[in-house]
């Protein structure tokens, strides 16, 4: 075949529109959100620790200058750790004062990271048997999460040390963080195998002991819920982003890249919201990633950077992070892939000289050239991409819960919450598991949330013999609890059975006052005329109520699973009982214009 110039300009044509849906916002496409971050956590090899922040700092200032339309901004994660270990170090560099500066003129944000603190395998531990009583394993996981966020550690060994430690000892250095981190708590236990590609090994190979493929147990983080942890974080920090879901999978849950592309899917059903922000127990959520978006380093450059918006889902937004400084700009790279925070790992496993030797560090000229591809990159978004991509810009955390506003607080009218709730009902028809969010007066509501504005209807209905014009949506917690049946499946309720069971139970939805078990969560499960309900089945007869109150009206009792799809896939560790948190699952808009 012959190709002619006709052909070639086709060809080059096709090259360009492809290009184009990087370096150029089609129609449709919503902005893509780039978030800044860097993770400060090593106290232990402190000149490369403070070299890297005199670096971030001066440089994101560099663009806030040269571009005010993007917006620079970048948040510093810190340990407690390191937090100390500067405010040791500033009598001798100043350091400390350097960073605080930063702050005091809004160049970056503070943030805490627990993930390194010392160390990983000793430090507070969960240790459960899963026959204790629910409301003592949630005893047991706070008093675990209280010493992790405020106890000292000593540096090296993770031993209790004296003083203060953690967030609490980050949060008197820097003030209070504006995105928290790493919370996840340890917990000791067992993972199975990883899996791993069979490959045909070369003749005498060794082959490989239990040690690497078998069941290990030891200290591994637990992931998807952390409720309790919420509760003790509530004395220190109120209003920080809290972690969604990580880009890697340590926990080796199987499908855990099908199921967090999926998740991401649920939680950004329309073009302004977006797949990487959600939110869960009443906290706005930021996770790492949501495929085929990832979370990419500076110094990958902006090749990298492109490829993955390329792959990128623009009819909604868009958030991606991106690392500054990371390690691999000072470690050799053979070094650097042995482990996420290679330094501190060494350091721990060396207590006695815990410094990084030298030939694991780069040379200087390689560090030089690794800053500049960063700086190749912020120079790419700041001018080319961002000017071609209407409203895509640099995201601060401050920005961004502006940008999603209250969880709660809003209130729905009960003519809406009838149509919309109705409809869902419709569309579930004999599906035995329950939706997973209803979208209300320009609301998202969680299962949880939907639970208590219902409750709160016919409560009010009991009282006085008519709805109210609307309800107010209130801060509430999952069941503390979760059955794992799917309840019964014959008989027949009256719309007054259910009346007066809401009345019974709508005060507590409202009360915040426990320190233990949250008085505000969904009943684990209610009792009804010789039937024990699951709130999903409670759900679906208050919908079908609300539609029809009057006392004498008879509503069919059907069996219904607690999970919807997205408390399904939600990548987790827990047992099945321990999850209640995902009935506060839901999306999480944001107003761009904010």
């Amino acid at each position: 075949m012959k190709y002619t110039m006709k052909h070639l300009s086709y060809a080059l044509a096709a090259i360009g529109l492809l290009l184009g849906g990087v370096l150029s916002g089609a129609p449709g496409q919503q902005p893509v959100f780039v978030y800044l971050y860097a993770k400060v956590t090593d106290h232990v090899n402190l000149a490369m620790t403070e070299d890297r922040l005199r670096q971030i700092l001066p440089m994101v200032q560099r663009y806030q200058q040269s571009h005010p339309e993007a917006h620079a901004s970048a948040t510093i994660l810190f340990s407690g750790a390191v937090s100390k270990a500067l405010e040791q170090r500033n009598g001798q560099t100043h350091i400390l004062d350097f960073v605080r500066d930063y702050i005091r003129r809004g160049v970056i944000e503070a943030g805490y990271d627990g993930t390194d603190e010392p160390t990983y395998d000793v430090r507070p531990t969960l240790k459960l048997t899963m026959r204790e009583p629910p409301e003592e394993r949630w005893k047991i996981r706070q008093k675990v999460a209280d010493q992790f966020l405020a106890d000292a550690r000593n540096p090296l060994t993770g031993d209790p040390d004296s003083g203060d430690g953690g967030l609490k000892e980050m949060q008197e250095v820097f003030g209070k963080a504006a995105d928290i981190r790493g919370l996840d708590l340890a917990t000791a236990t067992y993972r199975p195998a990883p899996h791993v590609r069979r490959t045909p090994a070369p003749p005498g190979t060794p082959v490989p002991g239990p040690d690497e493929f078998g069941p290990k147990t030891g200290v591994f983080r637990e992931a998807g819920g952390d409720t309790e942890t919420l509760q003790m974080l509530a004395k220190y920090n109120t209003t920080a982003i809290l972690s969604g879901i990580f880009a890697a999978n340590p926990a080796q849950i199987p499908g855990y890249n099908a199921e967090t592309t999926h998740f991401g899917q649920i939680m950004s059903p329309v073009p302004d919201t977006a797949p990487e922000v959600f939110w869960q127990d009443n906290t706005l959520r930021l996770s790492e990633g949501a495929p085929p978006v990832r979370p990419v380093k500076a110094v990958d450059g902006v090749e990298i950077f492109k490829t993955v918006l390329d792959k990128a889902n623009r009819s909604t937004l868009q958030v991606v992070q991106v690392e500054l400084g990371a390690l691999d700009d000072y470690l050799k790279p053979e070094f650097a892939r042995t482990s996420p925070n290679a330094p501190l790992r060494y350091a721990y496993a060396h207590p006695q000289a815990p410094e990084l030797p030298l030939d694991m560090l780069r040379p200087a000229a390689e560090v030089r050239a690794a800053w500049s591809k960063e700086d190749a990159l912020l120079t790419w978004l700041s001018g080319e991409y961002f000017g071609a991509n209407p409203g895509s810009q640099f995201l601060s955390n401050a920005r961004l819960s502006k940008m999603a506003g209250a969880s709660t607080g809003f209130r729905v009218s009960t003519d809406s919450l009838r149509t919309e709730m109705t409809a869902a009902l419709q569309k579930l028809g004999n599906d035995t598991h329950p939706f997973d969010y209803l979208h209300v007066d320009g609301h998202f509501l969680s299962l949880a949330e939907l639970f208590q504005v219902l409750t709160d209807e016919l409560a009010e209905f009991h009282k006085t013999g008519k709805l109210p014009q609307s309800v107010t949506v209130a801060k509430i917690y999952g069941p503390f609890r979760l059955v794992t049946g799917h309840g019964p499946n014959v008989g027949d309720l009256t719309a007054g059975d259910l009346e007066s069971l809401c009345a019974d139970i709508d005060a507590p939805l409202h009360d915040d006052t426990s320190s233990d078990v949250p008085h505000n969560s969904v009943p684990p499960l209610l009792k009804l005329k010789d039937m024990d309900l699951n709130p999903a089945q409670m759900l679906r007869l208050m919908g079908l109520a609300l539609s029809n109150p009057a006392p004498e009206a008879k509503i069919p009792v059907r069996m219904l699973y607690l999970l919807g799809e997205a408390g399904t896939i939600l990548p987790k560790t827990r047992p099945l009982y321990d999850i209640g948190f995902v009935w506060t699952l839901k999306p999480a808009p944001l107003a761009i214009s904010q």
